[in-house]
């Protein structure tokens, strides 16, 4: 209710209030503040002055009618190209009106459509830029104008219908549930859940609070007495007293790894995931900084996402497997394509099913092969580059923050200026098992790969494999292979779409089935692609979870990738190939030459006295030191300038003040 409102409706009560105090001394004494607001209510109301009424109105429409708006854009542009028209013919301008103008229309349609990254729409802008020059010159009155209202309105309808579906539908957003539902939520654990089974006895519900669809809640266990893990297997007590499907209810570690208690977590509404989510919605990236990306969304609408390196471990496997069909390599295009964006890694792709398995990037990426016997030579390739990179990682010198100078490093970080340029080889391996179970490679590919889950890490070899189910025979079936799917999984992310076999998936971390996951959503022929389960850095091992895709894939694939392959490992390529061409094994130790690691022309002394001098003309601060020894050094190491200052001042010959550094008296 408004305040003009309640004044009109309450107006005539105050008023007479008013007066019969005034005509009748036996009411009493009114308070002053009374008086003062009912003599305020007495006085006529001003009338406000019409601009501002127009202004409040105004915005009144917009509030209230908040995405209607661009209904009109489309007759306002109609109107926009018809006034230019008659602006040029009225003015005898003619050109030098509508000239400019096509050209500013062509322009603005590329400039947003490169913001978006998408590809430049220009048939409507393209028939606007005709109509105009043609009316330039015929007028644009008459036939002229009609046609151009009349296509214009034609053209505009899909726009107009796809507007009043998404106002007519609006995104459902999550709502706090009200307060005796919360209530009941805990009354029903007492009353179903708990009497039921005895993992659960002597357990409450604490902190119950919402999620899309359902509730999350903290399990409160008896210490000594409840254990998560037997919970864990008993939570099928709690999807048949909520009656709904086992996949549907979610039991993860309670907070802070409390092992008598748990956080369970019921969607009610199946609905959650059925719509299909594209990356481009949310922007999704590889985070340059942590390496991970969000690929996807849990059953309760938080972000999943896949770990392609770590800082504190260096590149990270991963497993992928599937049924035909259920979206594994859609999701692995989409990892693709996340890696062809990023400026930090490079994308080795590996299609044992001759290219059909991601057609899309084909002879796209930075390394691309087709059929069992291109990927296998490549997998040679790969481990002679690896162990070149490796070396170079071992021993590459670089200045720690304490200005001590060293040699190696544990394993390599993308981004890490120390590393000279070296990128992230995200090596995909498309249908592994028709690789490994090949007759003539099959044996020698699994030693190969099952040594390089572990020996690739370090050196920025991060292996993604792509099968059909879990279980070892499509790791090769060999007593190795048992090695291979561990290493891989433990070193990195796990996704498990719908699968045909219900065994070994607890053997890569998984803590539901994914062979029980429905072919189709719930009343529906519609197939449930991309629906799944995972591990990895999210921690979510038994959260059911979608895959997003690509609305555009092959837009990314054919704009040319971010990164490309740094030169020392191109010369590492070289130097197989070479050694191939001259029949010798590059398998063979003796074979291979020690990595090239740069070795400086300068020590650590002839640094100090380049910063010396270069403090000789007065104070300086520490970027125009560095300016100054690179002039002289050439391309010192950024590092090794605050390293000589530490020296020098511990020395006694330099003085920091402020942010400046300079020589003391003596010294000078």
């Amino acid at each position: 209710m408004t305040a003009e409102v309640a004044g009109a409706r309450h107006g005539c009560t105050v008023v007479a209030g008013a007066q019969s105090r005034a005509t009748n001394p036996t009411l009493g004494r009114e308070h002053p503040l009374m008086a003062a607001i009912a003599a305020k209510k007495i006085e006529p109301e001003t009338e406000q002055p019409a601009p501002r009424k127009v202004r409040r109105a105004i915005r009144r429409i917009k509030h209230r009618q908040r995405g209607r708006m661009a209904f009109a854009r489309p007759v306002v542009w109609l109107a926009t190209i018809q006034t230019t028209a008659v602006l040029a013919d009225a003015t005898g301008l003619g050109l030098t009106v509508t000239g400019p103008a096509v050209v500013l229309a062509a322009a603005t349609t590329l400039v947003k459509a490169r913001r978006r990254g998408q590809k430049p729409a220009m048939k409507r802008t393209a028939a606007a830029c005709l109509w105009l020059l043609v009316a330039t010159f015929v007028g644009p009155y008459g036939l002229i104008a009609l046609v151009l209202w009349v296509v214009g309105v034609i053209v505009s309808v899909p726009y107009w219908y796809g507007l009043y579906r998404s106002v007519g539908r609006p995104a459902a957003r999550p709502k706090a549930l009200p307060k005796s539902t919360v209530s009941g939520v805990q009354g029903w654990w007492d009353e179903t859940v708990v009497p039921n089974h005895v993992a659960f006895a002597g357990t409450r519900l604490a902190v119950p609070g919402p999620v899309p669809g359902g509730f999350t809640a903290v399990v409160v266990g008896v210490p000594g007495k409840t254990e998560f893990d037997k919970m864990d297997k008993a939570k099928g007590t709690i999807a048949s007293g909520r009656r709904v499907p086992l996949d549907q209810i979610e039991l993860g570690p309670a907070p802070g790894g409390d092992y008598s208690g748990a956080r369970v977590t019921v969607v009610e509404r199946g609905d959650n995931l059925r719509q299909v989510r594209h990356i481009e919605d949310y922007a999704a990236a590889i985070d340059l900084r942590t390496g991970t990306a969000q690929v996807g969304w849990f059953f309760d609408l938080k972000p999943t996402h896949w770990s392609f390196w770590t800082t504190d471990a260096g590149a990270q496997m991963g497993i992928n497997a599937g049924s035909t069909g259920t979206g594994k390599s859609a999701f692995g295009g989409t990892k693709i394509a996340l890696v062809h964006q990023c400026p930090l890694a490079v994308t080795v792709l590996l299609d044992n099913q001759d290219g059909s398995s991601q057609p899309e990037f084909n002879g796209r990426t930075a390394i691309s092969r087709e059929g069992v016997q291109a990927c296998w030579e490549e997998l040679l390739a790969l481990d002679y580059v690896m162990g070149r990179r490796a070396h170079f990682v071992a021993h590459v010198p670089w200045v720690d923050d304490q200005g001590r100078e060293r040699r190696g490093k544990p394993f390599f970080v993308p981004g890490d200026p120390d590393m000279q340029g070296l990128k992230l080889m995200y090596v995909v391996v498309e249908e592994l098992s028709m690789l490994l179970k090949d007759d003539v490679y099959g044996a020698d590919a699994t030693e190969l790969l099952a040594s390089a889950a572990k020996t690739w890490r370090k050196p920025g070899g991060a292996i993604d494999v792509f099968l059909q189910n879990l279980g070892l025979e499509n790791f090769g079936g060999k007593p190795i292979s048992n090695s291979l799917r561990s290493n891989l999984s433990g070193g990195g992310s796990v996704a498990a779409f719908r699968t045909g076999s219900s065994v070994d998936y607890n053997m890569v971390g998984l803590t539901s089935d994914p062979s029980k996951l429905p072919e189709f959503w719930e009343g529906t022929t519609q197939k449930t692609r991309g629906l799944g389960y995972t591990k990895g850095i999210d921690n979510r091992p038994g959260g059911k979870w979608r895959a997003s895709i690509s609305r555009d894939l092959f837009g990314i694939s054919s704009t040319p990738a971010a990164a490309q392959l740094d030169e020392m490992t191109l010369s590492f390529y070289e130097e197989y190939r070479d050694l191939v061409r001259r029949g010798i094994d590059p398998r063979d130790p003796a074979a291979a030459t020690p990595a090239t690691v740069a070795t400086p022309q300068w020590s650590s002394g002839d640094v100090e006295a380049v910063v010396e001098h270069a403090l000789i003309s007065g104070p300086k601060e520490i970027g125009a030191v560095c300016v100054a020894a690179r002039g002289r050094l050439g391309d010192v190491p950024l590092g090794e300038v605050p390293a000589a200052l530490r020296a020098l001042e511990k020395t006694g010959r330099v003085r920091k003040s402020g942010d400046s550094y300079q020589l003391v008296k003596e010294v000078q």
